[in-house]
Formats: structure tokens, C-alpha cells, sequence
């Protein structure tokens, strides 16, 4: 296992507020227990940037909704929560995500050329702000968000691709900069001993 790899409070926090959205607060405080996170019991992390948290907590988290509902269960669970945590971006911190707003939707160029914008927005933002290495590729068919860390670094070995979070804020990022839905897949995972974890975007929608 990586060293552990330090995280802004504002990142956790999004997420906590996303599971609890999905799960309620009930199943907010079983994920805390399950994880072994219970000082974060009522007393989530700050609305700051600062590097307070961890990639193994947000790891440890992610399993415990996975122990909470199953292998099966928790995927579909997980891209809603990914979905929650985009939204919560949107409305709360951009810089987490890399958003500039609005503007963007209504840039007067051609779908790809939007989708090649904020891919490259959430990329810079994982560089720069979530302190979470990340770099986009592209192919005709297709863009690809690389991540060489990740949270499910610190999460036990799977043997499908565990990054479930990461495909729903992709998925949610893109219905929301062009209306479609778009068929978006992990194709290498880091906990099933990739040398990254790879999103495939495809360029044409569902």
C-alpha cells in the first residue's frame, strides 16, 4: 500500500454530505462506524481547502458503504453518491471539482470541444487543489481521465474495477454540460494492480 496521500477537508466533506444524501443520516453514521471514522460522528471535516484529511479515510469510507450493502448493491449506490458529489461541487466548491461555473455551458462551440474544457478543468483541479495526480488523453473516439493514485489504493484487493465514485461524478459531469448521457467505464483499476486508474469518456452520448 501507497504512503498515505493527504486531501483537502472540503473533498471528504463533499463526500460525506453526498452518502448522506443517498443513505440518510442513519446510514451516514453505520459508513463511520464500518470505517472506523467515528470522529467524524456529527463533526465532518471544514469547508476549507486545506490538506486535513486523508485518501485512506475516503478509502475506508467507500469500503464500508460496500460492506453496508454488498459488492453488487454498492456499485449502484456509489455512482448516485458520485452523482450527489458533483452536484454538492457544483453548489459548494467549485475549486474541488474545477468548475467555473456556468459559462461554459453556453460556450458557443462544439459538444467535444466542451467536454475537452471541463475534463481538462477537473484534471487541473485534481493537480492543483485535491492534491490527487491526474492527466487527460484522447483518441478519436474518445477521452481519457488517468489518475496514477487513488483512493481504492488503500481499499482491499477487487477483482473488478472498484472506482464506482469517480465513473457517477463523470457521469453527472457530463449530463450537466450537454444534456446526454454518456457510457462512461473504468478500464484499468489500481486495485486490481493497474498502473492507473483509466475513465473512458466516449465522445458520442448513449
Amino acid at each position: 500500500m501507497p504512503e498515505d496521500r493527504k486531501m483537502p477537508n472540503d473533498a471528504l466533506r463533499l463526500f460525506f454530505l453526498a452518502i448522506e444524501e443517498v443513505m440518510g443520516k442513519d446510514g451516514m453514521r453505520a459508513v463511520l462506524r464500518g470505517a472506523k471514522l467515528d470522529k467524524y460522528m456529527d463533526n465532518y471535516p471544514p469547508k476549507n481547502l486545506e490538506l486535513g484529511v486523508t485518501m485512506a479515510e475516503y478509502g475506508a469510507a467507500t469500503q464500508a458503504v460496500e460492506d453496508f450493502y454488498g459488492l453488487r448493491g454498492a456499485r449502484a449506490m456509489l455512482l448516485r453518491v458520485g452523482r450527489a458529489i458533483f452536484n454538492y461541487g457544483m453548489k459548494e466548491q467549485s475549486a474541488v471539482l474545477g468548475l467555473a461555473g456556468h459559462a461554459l455551458r453556453l460556450m458557443p462551440v462544439p459538444m467535444t470541444a466542451k467536454m475537452k474544457l471541463l475534463l481538462e478543468q477537473m484534471a487541473a483541479a485534481g493537480n492543483k487543489t485535491v492534491n490527487q495526480p491526474v492527466y487527460l488523453e484522447e483518441d478519436a473516439e474518445a477521452f481519457y481521465l488517468v489518475y496514477p493514485a487513488c483512493m481504492c489504493e488503500y481499499r482491499p484487493k477487487h477483482e473488478t474495477p472498484t472506482c464506482h465514485i469517480t465513473v457517477g461524478i463523470l457521469s453527472e459531469a457530463m449530463k450537466w454540460l450537454t444534456d446526454k448521457n454518456f457510457n462512461i467505464q473504468e478500464i484499468e483499476c489500481l486495485n486490481l494492480g493497474g498502473k492507473s486508474c483509466r475513465f473512458r469518456v466516449p465522445k458520442t452520448p448513449q
